[in-house]
């Protein structure tokens, strides 16, 4: 006990001095004032442009589940759910309409294709419903709530424990995480003369949450599906029409005869949808349905999801609709992404059995113009693209990729006795070399060439085995990936329904099990039984195979007795992925049986390793953390069979339709599985793409070379979608749903989202006068600044002129060119001032209406409180509000404040408490950890040669450490509990002094930046002004920045040199004219004076006649 209290004693001192610290922090902080702080030498050694530090900006995030969630069903509550007492048909069709529009519009789709089929056909078909949530509320138990308020029929039924208990309308709305007592007995599926009495009504849930308060049992499962999928019986949905599963039952499932898939939510990625759809088109999974010789099995797949309109996508990250905004709230990395199509193409162009699968991957339905199917406008066939003209039943028009093919060697598939060939792979052969040696040595496995024909029609039917006749593909496999292979593991790339399983057990038994491997077959949980299909009723085991067709064996029913019939290389059943990363973990009976085979040294040595739905290893986001497998282990040990081994090592072969999931870099590691150490590919993107990849994520020539060396001869790849003969073709469409049934409704109750519309144009107009005003205060600066002074230097071109009047015309020439240069720069100023008025005013009038719209908007409300909780209740409201929230993004400013030396010795002590928390935590659980070990060893102890006494000593001593220990323990952890709570309160009152350290810091740097801003205007102010009083003085010679000024200048220099050089000769010929218009004057003013002397001597002459003529007058009396 004196480590016991040792530690009490330690926390105590611990806590004393935390608390004297702390003290003595806050203290220190409560003498501080601004004056102080702004003294502080930090602040004279931050940043000057604080603009850029000062503004933060909150980044509105939306939660990708809640998303997810929401757009299928906006509220959760007990009287949507059908296994729950409180369960109402009516009020949930009633609630769908604004809670759940996809809803509303996938069961309008599947009322309109029944009225359709039934009037076109006499008879309805089976749909299949998928949905990825999994969730109580939102789910597919949502989807059979539905169908069963639509008055469809469940399949089975479980009766309630106990009466229906009264609820209050309050208590509806549940979280689906909370465990419930249970309310109901034991599943029970329905006879088929039950379902006969509900015929072509009924449906079948299949969901990995659960229902009725249980899961749904394998047995159950195998039942519903062995009842949905009987032939002639349940063909066109006699006994059960609907199938609706979720993300648990996306793979290993096989659903026939059905002519309508329904995915509820849009897959991320491709390979996602693949696998849904890939439940309806098994091999000849539709051979129930009439074959049409020219279009085999249209399967039509909708899709749904809910357009956002215009006015409210800027609530929802812009987002056009809700699986748009799903994928945003998700931060994809869109480049990786982009790789993935890149990777994909040269992996499938690399596959081994490239040139021998080309026929099958170039089949393609007959294009007949005069029996084409109409089609929606949009619909798309899944192998083809969008349908933009009139719709054709083309899957695809051309092979994905083109190759020469002029060298393959078209030959007979070999017997299945046959031995293994003999011209193995050699493992250092290069991609050209072994495209080579499969053309010499396999073109017997290449697919013939193909017509359009119904190869289900002469299927066997029944339970009896049926000894499959292999398909080329298979075939190659069980041929070519043998002990004798070089190559340590094998991709099967293959589409579902090839037969995956069936290649696998075929090449197992063909080669490996005769040559004394043990087998090991790693799948998912749900599907560790699976195997058995492919084993005893569909018969690939080459074994059993031979004693069908050469002994007359009959397979038995009994599971025991068929066992038997597998050989010893099989007596390690079927596990799941986390059974096996524990068994090369050395942690489970798996182990230790391997070890008995093949000794401790390699356990793995000469085994088959073949591990089903291998996108798993690495892209099993949706396994649980039990099934999870430790794929750092799994790798180890497979690396260390390789170099152990040698030749005999492990072999390993992977089967998987679709090994890029979600991280294109899956396919790589997968291969990697495949390679020994010494020959791994770089599994970083940002390695890899350093190697292969050029700036656009695409393979360089080099890179693409080498890339298909690395991986040449490990995947086997083989795409049966488009082979018409077997296979259903699905046209894929798009079904999409306004998110708002009337946006009026909106715009009458969400003053959030008015707001936000308002603001976007007015922040809109904003930037732009931002952005104008940035142009006056830095690209326009100097125009902002010109003036006829800025231009004085043009009076130069005067300086030489003598003449003072020719000088003083060259003058008045180059005033007017300033003039109006001046005013053509000040121009474009002016065009900004105008628009920064304009804009303003228009900023001015939307404030105002904004005003008065939510000022309505807050009436409304007021006086119509049923219509406002009713909008409150609606997916969008729900989908804005829930699934949203504002996160603090850590600015420049912040980084700034936390680089102060307080904050960081606040950081540090935080840091400390933390940690000291962590290390008492970890004690208790080491010593808790200790105890357990302790345990373990007594009770090892006990199964050891001991006699009697021995055992009970051991056992006393057990007995009396549990009862020391276990009291032990109890009080460390109220202790420790004690302790860590007394950390968090003082942590508790360091971060809130923190807090108010930051708020000042900020306080402060913000006035700083007050005063920067205040002290650069009164800078710019006083340099302008002396700018203005040197151009005056002419000691301040105007040397322009700005390219457009320098331009206008010298254009305007060239013009005043062209006028002032016709100056000359323009001032001499206005001279003379002045002359010559002077003397005209002149000899004007001299004809005048003469004739008026003229007039005045005539007039004299006149006077004196007179007066001669007066004189004469009395001397004539």
């Amino acid at each position: 006990m004196s480590k016991k209290v040792n530690i009490i004693e330690n926390l105590g001192d611990f806590i004393d001095d935390i608390d004297e610290s702390e003290t003595s922090s806050v203290e220190s902080l409560e003498k501080m004032d601004e004056e102080i702080e702004e003294k502080n030498p930090w602040f004279a050694n931050i940043p000057k442009n604080l603009d850029e530090f000062i503004e933060e900006n909150g980044i509105v995030s939306f939660d990708s589940d809640c998303v997810r969630k929401k757009t299928n069903m906006s509220k959760s509550s007990n009287i949507y759910k059908f296994d729950h007492p409180d369960f109402n048909p009516k009020t949930l069709l009633n609630d769908i309409t604004t809670h759940s529009p996809k809803l509303v519009a996938l069961l309008n789709k599947i009322e309109e294709l029944d009225q359709n089929d039934r009037k076109k056909y006499g008879k309805a078909f089976k749909h299949f419903i998928f949905s990825d949530v999994k969730s109580n509320s939102s789910g597919v138990k949502l989807l059979a709530s539905a169908l069963l308020a639509k008055n469809y029929n469940l399949g089975y039924t479980a009766e309630p424990v106990k009466e229906k208990m009264n609820t209050t309308k309050d208590s509806k709305t549940v979280d689906d995480n909370k465990k419930k007592e249970k309310k109901y007995k034991k599943i029970e599926l329905l006879s088929e003369n039950q379902l006969s009495n509900t015929a072509y009504n009924n449906f079948f849930l299949l969901t990995s949450i659960g229902v009725y308060d249980q899961n749904i049992t394998v047995s159950l499962k195998k039942q519903i599906l062995k009842l949905f999928n009987q032939r002639p019986e349940n063909s066109y949905g006699e006994l059960a029409r609907i199938i609706i599963m979720d993300g648990g039952f996306k793979e290993g499932i096989d659903l026939f005869d059905i002519k309508y898939i329904h995915i509820f939510e849009p897959s991320v990625v491709a390979a996602d949808q693949k696998q849904v759809i890939g439940r309806g088109t098994r091999t000849c999974g539709q051979k129930g349905l009439e074959f049409h010789p020219t279009k085999g099995w249209p399967l039509h797949v909708f899709v749904y999801d809910m357009d956002i309109p215009d006015k409210l996508q800027p609530s929802l990250f812009d987002s056009k609709s809700t699986f748009d905004l799903y994928l945003k709230s998700m931060n994809i990395n869109v480049r990786l992404m982009n790789f993935a199509h890149e990777l994909e193409k040269n992996a499938v162009y690399g596959s081994v059995d490239y040139e021998l699968n080309q026929n099958i991957h170039s089949f393609a339905i007959p294009n007949l113009d005069d029996e084409e199917e109409d089609l929606p406008y949009g619909s798309e066939f899944i192998y083809g693209g969008v349908r933009k003209t009139k719709p054709r039943l083309i899957i695809r028009d051309e092979p994905p990729i083109v190759v020469n093919t002029t060298n393959i060697v078209k030959g007979t598939h070999l017997a299945h006795s046959q031995c293994v060939i003999e011209n193995q792979v050699n493992q250092h052969m290069n991609f050209t070399e072994l495209r080579e040696h499969i053309r010499k040595n396999y073109s017997q496995f290449a697919w013939d060439a193909v017509k359009m024909e119904n190869l289900c029609a002469d299927k066997t039917k029944g339970g009896a085995a049926n000894v499959l006749t292999y398909t080329p593909t298979q075939d190659f496999v069980r041929h070519y990936f043998t002990p004798q292979n070089d190559l340590k593991g094998m991709l099967l790339w293959h589409s579902v329904g090839t037969g995956k399983t069936c290649s696998a057990i075929a090449a197992a038994t063909s080669s490996f099990e005769k040559l004394g491997y043990t087998i090991l077959w790693v799948t998912r949980t749900t599907l560790k039984s699976d195997i058995w299909k492919n084993m005893f009723e569909q018969v690939c085991n080459e074994d059993i195979r031979d004693k069908i067709q050469n002994e007359g064996l009959v397979i038995p029913d009994d599971p025991k007795k068929r066992i038997r019939l597998v050989s010893k290389s099989w007596r390690i059943r079927p596990m799941s992925y986390k059974q096996f990363s524990n068994l090369v973990s050395k942690q489970n009976a798996f182990y230790k049986s391997l070890v008995k085979i093949n000794g401790e040294v390699d356990p793995l040595h000469k085994t088959l390793l073949i591990i089903d739905e291998a996108h798993k290893l690495y892209g099993g986001g949706d396994l649980s953390s039990i099934e999870r497998p430790d794929m750092d282990a799994l790798h180890q040990a497979l690396m260390n069979s390789y170099q152990i081994s040698g030749k005999d090592s492990v072999k390993l072969l992977l089967m998987t339709a679709t090994p890029i999931t979600q991280d294109p870099m899956e396919l790589i590691k997968l291969m990697n599985l495949c390679k020994s150490p010494e020959q791994q590919i770089a599994s970083d993107f940002s390695v890899f793409s350093n190697l292969y990849l050029n700036e656009a994520g695409e393979f360089t020539e080099k890179g693409r070379e080498q890339f298909l060396d690395a991986i040449s001869g490990h995947i086997s790849y083989l795409n049966r979608e488009k082979d018409a003969r077997q296979f259903a073709q699905p046209i894929v469409e798009r079904i999409t749903v306004p998110i708002v049934k009337n946006i009026n409704d909106v715009e009458t109750f969400d003053k959030k989202v008015m707001k936000n519309y308002f603001e976007s144009d007015i922040h809109e107009l904003k930037n732009q006068v931002e952005e104008n005003t940035r142009l006056l205060e830095n690209e326009f600066k100097e125009k902002n600044e010109i003036d006829s002074k800025s231009f004085d230097s043009f009076y130069d071109k005067c300086d030489h002129i003598e003449n003072p009047k020719v000088e003083k015309a060259c003058k008045k020439v180059v005033r007017e060119h300033i003039k109006e240069l001046v005013s053509q720069i000040k121009e474009d100023i002016v065009n900004i001032k105008n628009q920064v008025k304009t804009i303003k005013e228009e900023i001015k009038n939307k404030q105002l209406l904004q005003k008065s719209h939510l000022s309505g908007i807050s009436e409304n409300m007021k006086d119509r409180v049923e219509d406002y909780e009713n909008y409150k209740r609606s997916l969008y409201y729900q989908l804005k509000n829930e699934c949203s929230g504002t996160i603090k993004t850590d600015t420049p400013l912040k980084s700034l404040i936390n680089s102060h030396p307080e904050m960081q010795a606040y950081d540090e002590k935080l840091t400390y408490y933390n940690n000291h928390i962590q290390d008492l935590q970890n004690t208790l659980k080491n010593d808790t950890a200790n105890y357990k070990k302790r345990m373990i060893q007594l009770r090892e102890l006990l199964k050891t040669d001991l006699n009697d006494l021995e055992k009970r000593v051991v056992k006393m001593t057990m007995k009396e450490e549990k009862r020391t220990v276990r009291k032990f323990i109890r009080e460390k952890t109220k202790e420790t509990t004690s302790a860590v709570a007394n950390i968090q309160k003082i942590m508790k009152a360091t971060q809130k002094n923190r807090e108010k350290k930051y708020k000042k810091i900020n306080k402060t740097i913000k006035k700083i930046k007050k005063l920067q801003q205040k002290e650069n205007k009164e800078v710019e102010r006083a340099e302008k002004k002396l700018r203005k009083t040197l151009r005056k003085t002419g000691e301040y010679t105007e040397e322009f920045k700005d390219q457009s000024i320098r331009d206008l200048k010298t254009t305007y220099s060239r013009m005043i040199d062209t006028e002032l050089a016709q100056l000359d000769n323009r001032i001499t010929a206005e001279e003379l004219a002045k002359v010559e218009a002077k003397r005209a004057k002149q000899r004007e003013k001299d004809e005048i004076r003469a004739t008026k002397k003229a007039q005045k001597e005539l007039e004299k002459l006149a006077k004196q006649q007179l007066r001669a003529t007066k004189k004469a007058k009395p001397t004539n009396k």
